[in-house]
């Protein structure tokens, strides 16, 4: 039980990857091209990943114009490399289990490094893995892993899932929101994904990304962090959940659960809504979704992060259910406020208790089978 009187679990916390990951564990014959972290003509620390830099300098792209270091807040909160001072920081938080998401891995997930090699994605992703299920041995019981995919490698990306969850422990995996900047989740090129994590038992979430290759909508429009952060994850995440809806996803797999996680839930209502006036002209156009796309958004199957100070929250769970939204910290990104994204949800007045503590940990315990 947390500091606040709640069982706190964090459904979309970060690492942040050391160079040191990628040469201890990835393999030959890719480990000399690893990722290393390298400054970029003004000094600012950035990974080099295949010959682009994460995250992206200012301009086309728009990386965050802090390097590594501003996007991540290495240098105020450790814990994104270091498991001991992320478990200091969850107790200094109230957060009693962190699931926790790559950060710069979910570039080359997304199948857009310049040497287009798949073997290469897949190698990085596999690294990455193995990286972080060490990182969740320091409390197996408090970290939890997500797998990353290399989704244009989808044998490979099967395989993967199975080595996590069956081998590693981990409690669900991450796929970016689209992949190739082509290819959406709701693409049958998804399926096998899903088909294996059904099986499994474990969900999907679909995760944004800003700052690196990995496009966007609008992407090609923006030269500014401020304007492209702005669109990147709320756009994507709605184009993305319109797909995995309307291409059928869930009616295919009953028993799968996909999240959308980092976007906020204030679009929820209004996005499903416009989907749903859509469904009643243009049913003809999405065959393979059999039901009003609003019944998806309160089903089990979906499910979303929040932002624990949005303030149309508690307008957003009346609509949709108090059992389908998670608390998410966003830890140690530049946007997070660590260290009271805890207290401040806790101690919102226009949210009853019950709210609170499904809100809070008991929707994500659910969700990722926590005892």
């Amino acid at each position: 039980m947390g500091r606040y009187g709640y069982r706190v679990v964090d459904a979309d916390g970060h690492v942040v990857e050391p160079p040191e990951l990628w040469e201890r564990f990835l393999e030959p014959p890719y480990r000399d091209w690893r990722p290393r972290l390298v400054a970029d003509n003004r000094g600012v620390p950035r990974y080099l990943i295949d010959g682009w830099f994460w995250t992206t300098p200012a301009g086309p792209g728009v990386g965050h114009p802090g390097g590594t270091e501003g996007g991540a807040r290495t240098q105020t909160y450790t814990g994104g490399s270091d498991p001991a001072a992320r478990l200091a920081d969850m107790d200094l938080e109230g957060i009693d289990i962190a699931v926790l998401f790559a950060t710069v891995t979910m570039g080359p997930a997304a199948g857009v490094l310049p040497s287009r090699d798949p073997g290469f994605e897949a190698a990085l992703c596999r690294a990455y893995n193995s990286w972080v299920a060490e990182y969740t041995r320091a409390d197996p019981q408090r970290l939890k892993a997500v797998a990353v995919l290399p989704t244009r490698n989808i044998p490979e990306a099967v395989k993967e899932l199975a080595r996590c969850v069956e081998g590693l422990g981990f409690v669900g995996a991450e796929i970016p929101t689209n992949s190739e900047g082509r290819r959406y989740p709701g693409d049958p090129h998804f399926h096998p994904i899903y088909e294996e994590a059904q099986r499994l038992g474990v969900p999907i979430f679909i995760h944004p990304h800003a700052g690196g290759q990995v496009d966007y909508v609008g992407r090609e429009r923006f030269d500014n962090f401020f304007h492209g952060h702005m669109v990147a994850f709320p756009f994507e995440a709605m184009v993305a959940v319109m797909s995995v809806v309307t291409e059928g996803v869930l009616e295919r797999f009953p028993r799968l659960t996909i999240g959308a996680l980092e976007s906020g839930v204030g679009w929820v209502p209004y996005w499903f809504e416009r989907m749903d006036e859509h469904y009643e002209r243009l049913s003809g156009l999405v065959p393979n979704l059999k039901r009003a796309p609003s019944d998806w958004a309160r089903s089990p199957n979906l499910v979303f992060s929040c932002d624990p100070d949005e303030e149309t929250l508690a307008m957003v769970l009346g609509w949709l259910g108090d059992e389908r939204v998670m608390y998410a910290s966003d830890y140690p990104h530049w946007d997070a406020k660590t260290p009271d994204t805890v207290k401040i949800l806790a101690s919102r007045t226009d949210l009853s208790e019950d709210q609170k503590r499904k809100v809070l940990g008991e929707h994500a315990a659910r969700v990722f089978r926590l005892p």
